[in-house]
């Protein structure tokens, strides 16, 4: 669970520690106080997305750090997988620059965002403001469904999706073999230009070994120069040569290296030398001999050099590259000659995809329509206890006739609200507070199932209340028992059950304005309760009537935790 965050110039937030506990959290304060940069702050530290705007004015970045308790058994998984190290403590941070460079960190090791999610999957949960919005886009209730059903569904749409992506390459194929609609053309010019090409016979290496047979056969005076001046050199002519010299020095040396240990050492390396110069002079007296002018071989060598730079500027800028378009070409020709052949084989693996795709997509259907009639239960039960006893509800799961990206299904939320009145899509028939406790019993069946240990509410309060908040806090008080809870609410029946109260005030000093928060006694919560009751008209009535509330919640909480 999430035990402290640290904020440090963000929004109107300087820098603050906010310590929290398990159970029922309730944030509070006025609009425009800052309750929802918290939310925010959390979201950004946990990957959310970052915009410069969160960076407090006239500051250059800003840092976010949380802190959480594990269950080792939750989240793991997901912490060996990236290979960080970890006990009992996750602190999580990310520091964003005006510059747009973000530095994130869990337990000190480094990631990317897209790595911080996977983290984040497992810790905590936030239910935006707009978050139900997302409930009234039909294209969405597939994903609630699916996620609803879990491990057990993935398998298949994992199949499913692979073999949608060959049917996808195949398709592909077929099109693009299809396309050569100029076909005997095409046919004529490829057999022209492999031909072509198979007349020159033309080799990997052969540029290199036919520069190298030029630069002797251009050169050969010069070279045969060289070679009979360093081979009088090295041997001598009437006098002593390099040999005869290195010779008489190590036959000098050897007549007094007893006397001497080092020179011993010396004459060897001397002898070394001695042997490798004289194989080296027994190779230049060979070359000398090997080259000789010939006007008929380096004609045929020019001509061969000139024979490949006209395919090199016809064909492309190397050999290699010649020959590795002449494999292409061929294996186009060969595919538009085998067109049809080709085509037929890619349509029975494309009979035979469809066919498994088929199967994949009706356990699929099946898994959602039985999961469906639960899901539907789960919510009726959850949607009874906030005040919404006399809906009914159908998940329907039609079979399209073309696959999507998820089988064949297209999934919708239907919902009556009142006796008599027909089941309708969700858009059609919710208030804003009949969205909120659907999106709220949906949350209460999801964490029942996922086990994420924080779930954040922000604002789940709107449009409701009198007896329905009440009934709304209750069952957020509930899932409290099994999760932390952290609650944004205006309402005075929902934050009577806190188990916690956070108070969040916005400060202006020396024109500039600070987001400040504090954890309220016994006495400054039932003031606060009182503001949010009857504005800044607080009496002793009103006092009286708040204290009274939070007896009979707290007698409401002993039941609940039976």
């Amino acid at each position: 669970m999430l035990i402290q965050l640290n904020i440090k110039n963000f929004a109107l937030i300087e820098e603050i520690t906010i310590n929290f506990s398990e159970g029922f959290n309730i944030l509070s304060g006025e609009t425009g106080a800052g309750k929802s940069i918290m939310i925010d702050a959390i979201d950004c530290v946990l990957g959310g997305k970052f915009f410069k705007n969160l960076i407090r004015t006239g500051e250059e970045k800003t840092y976010v750090e949380a802190l959480f308790t594990l269950d080792k058994s939750k989240v793991s998984e997901v912490l060996d997988e990236l290979d960080i190290e970890y006990e009992d403590i996750l602190i999580i941070s990310r520091e964003s620059h005006v510059s747009g460079k973000n530095l994130i960190k869990v337990n000190g090791k480094s990631l990317i965002t897209s790595q911080l999610r996977k983290i984040r999957a497992k810790l905590l949960d936030i239910h935006g403001q707009h978050a139900n919005q997302e409930l009234l886009q039909r294209n969405t209730h597939i994903s609630y469904l699916d996620g609803f059903i879990g491990n057990e569904i993935q398998s298949p749409l994992n199949k499913f999706g692979s073999l949608r992506e060959d049917l996808i390459k195949i398709r592909e194929e077929i099109k693009r073999i299809n396309g050569n609609s100029d076909r005997e053309k095409l046919l004529d010019y490829l057999k022209f230009q492999i031909e072509d090409i198979e007349k020159a016979k033309l080799k990997e290496n052969e540029e290199e070994t036919l520069k190298e047979e030029y630069n002797i056969l251009a050169n050969v005076e010069k070279i045969n120069n060289s070679l009979a001046i360093s081979y009088g050199i090295l041997n001598g002519n009437e006098e002593f040569g390099v040999i005869d010299s290195i010779s008489k020095v190590i036959a000098e040396l050897a007549s007094v290296e007893g006397h001497f240990e080092r020179i011993k050492k010396n004459k060897q390396a001397i002898e070394e030398a001695y042997y490798a110069i004289e194989e080296a002079s027994h190779e230049i007296r060979d070359m000398s001999e090997e080259v000789v002018f010939d006007q008929e071989a380096l004609d045929k060598v020019n001509g061969r050099i000139y024979e490949i730079n006209t395919y090199k500027k016809k064909y492309a800028p190397s050999v290699p590259e010649i020959l590795q378009y002449h494999e292409r070409i061929k294996k186009q020709y060969n595919e538009i000659v085998n067109s049809e052949k080709i085509i037929e084989e890619l349509k029975e693996k494309e009979k035979e995809i469809l066919s498994k795709m088929e199967k994949q997509a009706l356990i699929i259907h099946e898994l959602r329509v039985s999961k469906g009639k639960l899901l539907e239960e789960k919510i009726l039960k959850e949607l009874v206890f906030v005040g919404l006893e006399k809906s009914r509800m159908e998940i329907k799961v039609i079979r399209e006739e073309d696959f999507n990206d998820r089988g064949f299904d297209e999934v919708s939320f239907l919902i009556s609200t009142n006796p008599g009145e027909p089941l309708m899509p969700l858009e059609k028939v919710l208030s804003g507070g009949e969205l909120s406790r659907i999106m709220l019993a949906l949350k209460c069946v999801f964490a029942e199932k996922d086990e994420i240990p924080t779930l954040i509410f922000d604002e789940i309060d709107t449009g409701i209340s009198g007896a329905v908040a009440q009934r709304v806090g209750e069952k957020m008080y509930q899932l409290s028992k099994t999760h932390q809870v952290l609650c944004i609410t205006h309402l005075p029946q929902i934050a009577v059950l806190s188990d916690y109260h956070y108070f969040v005030a916005k400060k202006v000093r020396d024109d500039k304005t600070f987001t400040k928060i504090k954890v309220l006694s016994k006495e400054e919560k039932e003031f606060e309760i009182c503001k949010m009751l009857a504005g800044d008209s607080v009496t002793e009535a009103t006092l009286n009537n708040v204290r009274e509330m939070i007896e009979i919640s707290e007698q409401k909480k002993i039941e609940i935790k039976k």
